[in-house]
């Protein structure tokens, strides 16, 4: 009893969120953030881009269309950074790991409002966009991103450190990125270019496109598709140890390879160059290529 008396305690002391916006059809924010904060940006329904600011204020914009504007407002967090989130009830919990909401709710959601966000980050933010239904597009020279979408096409583009970006169902696209990328589509193709590495990508059903420039680090990578095909192209300096393998398909490369045991048309394990990290292919229907720069 003493122990369920505490929680209850400590649950009272817990500060209320405070939900803003309802009203607005259109709601808007600026907010300075520092060098390097974390910025974190959650809704459950509607699209969400992200673009580069000029200075070092945050201006967050929210469009919301069909339905009540009420249906929609703003929780605003600004511990540990800055996070967002456009909510529908007002017992939906906005947390620095996403929206939790009760799960009945979500057989209302095609008649209520979506909110579509627009927002202009300055350079250097941490990022972690996220929707449960609609596109997301990251441009910007964000120094570590995290993006991903329920249900919709994921792209992004610019970021200057580590990025993960991920769909359950759609296209995932990165671009010109500096530091390491993994991408994930649960349903959808994924393509990745111009960026340093090193990579690993993931599709329940969709194509993997990658091509690198150049290739940093020791980190091993990984491409796998449950059912497309794998083309990958790398600097002509790679050294690695290949494992690659299909169900249905074939395997083509361009670098020398010092097999390990038998080839075979949908199997084959080797060394390029000096070896050393892991580069590991795979897919169940499929061709895969690998390709030099």
């Amino acid at each position: 009893m003493r122990s369920v008396a505490l929680l209850l305690i400590a649950a009272a002391t817990l500060p209320a969120q405070e939900v803003v916006g309802r009203r607005d059809r259109v709601f808007t924010l600026s907010e300075r953030v520092g060098s390097g904060d974390d910025v974190r940006i959650f809704a459950q329904q509607g699209t969400i881009t992200v673009t580069e600011a000029s200075g070092s204020t945050l201006e967050f914009r929210a469009e919301k269309e069909r339905g009540d504007a009420e249906d929609i407002g703003f929780v605003v967090r600004r511990s540990d950074g800055l996070t967002i989130c456009a909510i529908y009830d007002s017992d939906d919990d906005c947390t620095e790991d996403g929206i939790r909401s009760e799960g009945r709710r979500w057989r209302r959601w095609n008649d209520r409002a979506r909110a579509n966000i627009t927002v202009a980050v300055p350079r250097g933010m941490r990022l972690r966009i996220s929707s449960g239904n609609g596109d997301v597009s990251v441009s910007s020279a964000a120094v570590e991103a995290r993006v991903a979408s329920g249900n919709g096409r994921v792209r992004v583009n610019g970021v200057r450190g580590q990025v993960t970006a991920s769909s359950g169902n759609g296209r995932v696209t990165v671009e010109d990125v500096t530091g390491p990328v993994k991408a994930t589509s649960g349903n959808g193709d994924v393509t990745i270019g111009t960026v340093a590495g090193p990579v690993s990508a993931s599709s329940g059903n969709g194509d993997i496109l990658v091509s690198m420039d150049r290739l940093s680090g020791e980190g091993d990578m990984e491409f796998t598709s449950g059912n497309g095909r794998i083309a990958v192209t790398l600097p002509s300096d790679l050294s690695a140890d290949l494992e690659a393998s299909t169900g249905s398909g074939q395997i083509t490369t361009d670098f020398p390879i010092k097999l390990s045991g038998r080839l075979t048309r949908t199997r084959l394990r080797g060394t390029i160059g000096d070896g050393g990290r892991r580069l590991r292919m795979s897919t169940g229907n499929g061709s895969m290529e690998l390709r030099r720069r």
